[in-house]
């Protein structure tokens, strides 16, 4: 069960909207409107009835009447982005009476809940709706059972959602019939998910396992799917940014190197820098990159992901010296003011060695077999591992546009693994036991490159690791993260085709063919011509026909010439 907490200001707008069937609607169809839970007042008074906009009228107005009696007020403070950093700052208004600018506030005593199942629980009952809201509300401490006044509530049915989800709307006051605040709301996002969890269990729910282990990925929000539909794009702006960002870090060795390869792949990336300084950066914003004239839609990298927060990458790399840190300083400089690069002789510039394929395979391999060894209660290393896959997997989708959907889709899935909410364990350094190896491979790759690259062993090794993440996932009972990596990563990545790409096995006649081969083109791209069609690496068999006889050669006559 998903809870999902709104608070405004607005109780009438509300219920209006809850109780709306508007005839000729496409989205979030309304049907049967009818309250399902409530203070017993409420409940006796509305609770046979179709809901219309006359009864949505009495409803707030009942709801809202413990704070207007008592005239008590509950508000929050007004937030904006900063345009030049994006940093969150108060809003400030000039007061008309003193002239002086203050921190400007808004009504907030609206307390709004969604309840969502997933849509292959199918609909829950009137009386089971209202069981479990009863206990939700109680233990959010909105009833009388928190031993103080209750505060006026409200949930309404309307039919399933577009994507067939049963769920309720629950709508209070967060003003007590006493006068005094429900003194719940500065920690009630939390405390919804905490009580979600303990109600899953005692109303024999399924569990959202992510939201267990902390491990839940970002939802896409509606205006960002109508947006990408718009466009034409084939995902979401924050999951192709998660895409971007999760491939150039596993394939970095460090920080300025991973905002060179952000920026390089479309991505415009700008710091946050810590309270009080001009140099520290402690975050950072990111946007993809649109036409002239666009405006750019920035997201901070923790919100894409909890694996991609500043400080969750910065585990993954060395710790820089001074010299790293002043190059790490100035491409951010460079970044945040729009400049080219400090340097263009970086790592991620280097062109695709010949032993590169070799060494992405070895490292995936022993990376593979560290992977199965970690133990269980391990959470921080078997996420990190998941990240790994998942940005392996982001950059192989960047260069192979014929594989790109499903190695996108298999990323994503594996990205989930990597959404640990704290670190269990203390920051371990890096190994050369990951999936940087292979990040970088394609990372660095060419569309010329491809026959260079043993494919079919790199995903072999790559399928193992997905394995071990699905094991794990397997002992600890998560059983829906082990039908996502079977369903959508595993049977994926096992048919995907090939064509193209470096055989896995060859003989030691076929290898040495093979790297004669790539030392010829690269000699010939080095004097300025142009490589030849890659052929088969075997030498074609010579049969002559049976009676074939080769002529001799008379001395004084070889090759048309006298000696």
């Amino acid at each position: 069960m998903i809870p999902n907490v709104v608070k405004g200001g607005d109780m009438r707008g509300l219920i209006r909207y809850l109780v709306e069937t508007r005839e000729g609607r496409t989205e979030n169809v309304h049907t049967d409107p009818h309250v399902i839970s409530g203070d017993d007042h409420l409940v006796a008074w509305h609770g046979s009835e179709v809901l219309n906009l006359d009864a949505a009228g009495e409803i707030s107005a009942y709801l809202e009447e413990p704070r207007k009696l008592y005239g008590t007020e509950v508000r929050t403070k007004v937030w904006k982005a900063d345009p030049e950093t994006g940093e969150r700052r108060p809003d400030l208004v000039v007061d008309p009476d003193t002239g002086r600018r203050v921190q400007r506030y808004r009504d907030e005593h609206v307390w709004h809940c969604s309840l969502s199942l997933r849509a292959s629980e199918g609909p829950l009952s009137d009386q089971k709706w209202d069981a479990v809201a009863r206990d939700f509300m109680d233990k959010m401490g909105f009833t009388e059972a928190a031993g103080k006044a209750p505060c006026r509530w409200v949930a309404i049915h309307h039919g399933t959602s577009a994507a067939g989800n049963d769920h309720i709307h629950i709508a209070a006051s967060m003003v007590r019939e006493d006068g005094t605040r429900w003194e719940g709301r500065f920690r009630d996002f939390r405390t919804a998910q905490q009580v979600a969890r303990e109600l899953e269990v005692k109303h024999g729910l399924e569990r959202v396992e992510g939201r267990e282990q902390g491990t839940a990925a970002r939802g896409e929000q509606r205006a960002e799917t109508e947006r990408a539909a718009r466009s034409g794009a084939t995902s979401t702006v924050p999951k192709e940014l998660a895409h971007r960002i999760r491939s150039a870090a596993v394939a970095s060795t460090g920080e300025a190197e991973w905002i060179r390869r952000l920026r390089d792949s479309g991505v415009v990336v700008k710091p946050f820098y810590a309270k009080g300084t001009t140099d520290v950066v402690a975050g950072y914003r990111a946007a993809v990159k649109g036409g002239a004239g666009e405006k750019l839609v920035f997201y901070g990298g923790g919100k894409l992901g909890k694996d991609l927060s500043l400080p969750r990458l910065r585990e993954g790399w060395a710790a820089p010296s001074i010299e790293q840190a002043e190059e790490i300083s100035g491409e951010w400089q460079a970044a945040f003011r729009g400049q080219p690069p400090t340097t263009k002789k970086g790592r991620e510039r280097s062109p695709l060695a010949t032993t590169a394929p070799d060494v992405a395979a070895d490292r995936l391999g022993a990376f593979s077999e560290r992977l199965r060894a970690l133990p269980l209660d391990d959470r921080a290393g078997w996420a990190v591992g998941a990240r790994d896959v998942s940005g392996a997997l982001s950059a192989w989708a960047a260069f192979d546009k014929t594989n790109s959907q499903e190695l996108r889709t298999a990323a994503e899935v594996v990205g989930r693994s990597a959404q640990l909410r704290r670190r269990a364990v203390a920051p371990r350094p890096p190994t050369a036991a990951s999936g940087m190896a292979t990040a970088f491979l394609f990372a660095a790759a060419r569309g010329e490159d491809r026959n260079k690259i043993k494919a079919a062993a790199l995903l072999a090794q790559l399928v193992s690791a997905v394995g071990a993440l699905r094991d794990y996932h397997r002992e600890l009972g998560h059983l829906r993260h082990v039908q996502a990596l079977e369903q959508d990563v595993l049977a994926r990545l096992q048919k995907l085709p090939l064509p193209g790409y470096r055989p896995a096995q060859l003989s030691a006649q076929e290898e040495r063919a093979w790297t004669a081969q790539q030392v010829a083109r690269q000699g010939q791209a080095a004097q300025g011509e142009p490589a030849r069609t890659p052929g088969s690496p075997l030498p074609r068999p010579l049969t002559p026909k049976p009676e074939q006889r080769i002529p001799s050669t008379h001395k004084g006559d070889r090759d048309d010439r006298s000696r």
